[in-house]
């Protein structure tokens, strides 16, 4: 189910299934920021990434000596439907819950509340974890906003490399080392993650390239409060709130050439290379403690 929210300024579609935002525009020149979600490139427009993120090497984890399998990367909340818990003009709240299919792959009683709410600078996005459970568990969460790239309104001639991806500290950026199939590389004596200096010409920008980023690029955030994408023509930004966060990751469709940037705030990262599937085990999870909640933030701002 879509449901539409608006301001004086902005108008955004969230659908219920996934809690995920499907468009987001300004209404003063129709500008679309959120990718179409053409399904012969890449079907999802912002997916939200619960219990936790990225890549799962095998298809599952053991968790409290249970093997609790996934048959898709980034979790379960993107494939599940949510119950719409507030409704007003420009503001909605989606909850998702423990159900019989969540327990089989994550044996933990949980709330996850979704919060969009269009304010003037944009889009204010809030994700919350809450522990209903009666024992502490672990978890991960981020999200994957594919943003348009190029626009629908930007100038004739507009390209992909026109574009640039911004951190805001503008220091120079730490990449966490990756396999080629977008695991966790560990050294010689088999501990990660491993960082190296990403070496970008110009100090916390990456360029966009017709080439795109295979498997992603991910980054330590530096304590950036935002990264954001730049049109260098027209010298506009859009920003997604990473503060707090301690990874971000780069990503564009592999399919087909790139026709969109994903931003990624990440609490979490993937799987290494040489895991033991112990969900215990795995690195940057949050644990919470029966009644406490997180809160993360991804507000998107122009």
């Amino acid at each position: 189910m879509n449901i539409t929210i608006e301001n004086e300024k902005y108008i955004a579609v969230i659908n219920s299934f996934g809690a995920e935002i499907q468009s987001l525009k300004r209404k003063a020149d129709g500008t679309e920021f959120i990718w179409s979600g053409d399904s012969s490139v890449w079907k999802n427009h912002a997916p939200i990434l619960f219990p936790f993120v990225a890549r799962c090497l095998g298809g599952y984890f053991e968790i409290e000596g249970k093997k609790c399998e996934y048959n898709r990367n980034h979790g379960f909340a993107r494939d599940l439907d949510t119950k719409v818990i507030c409704q007003e003009k420009s503001k909605v709240v989606f909850e998702l819950t423990e159900s019989e299919d969540t327990l089989y792959r994550y044996p933990y009683c949980f709330s996850l509340k979704t919060e969009y709410e269009l304010c003037e600078t944009g889009l204010k996005w809030k994700i919350t974890t809450t522990n209903t459970d009666k024992k502490p568990f672990k978890f991960s969460v981020g999200t994957h906003t594919a943003f348009a790239c190029p626009r629908n309104t930007d100038a004739e001639g507009t390209k992909l490399t026109d574009y640039v991806v911004e951190f805001e500290k503008k220091n120079p950026l730490t990449a966490v080392v990756c396999t080629p199939e977008g695991y966790i590389s560990v050294d010689d004596k088999g501990k990660a993650p491993c960082t190296v200096p990403y070496n970008e010409a110009e100090k916390g920008f990456v360029p966009l390239t017709e080439a795109g980023f295979a498997n992603g690029h991910l980054f330590k955030n530096h304590d950036c409060e935002w990264v954001g994408l730049r049109n260098k023509k027209d010298n506009s930004i859009i920003k997604i709130s990473t503060k707090g966060f301690p990874y971000c990751m780069i990503w564009q469709n592999t399919s087909g050439s790139p026709q969109f940037v994903c931003i990624e705030p990440w609490h979490g990262i993937p799987d290494t290379e040489n895991t033991t599937h112990i969900w215990d085990e795995k690195i940057g999870l949050i644990e919470l403690k029966p009644g406490e909640s997180f809160d993360s933030i991804q507000d998107i701002s122009f």
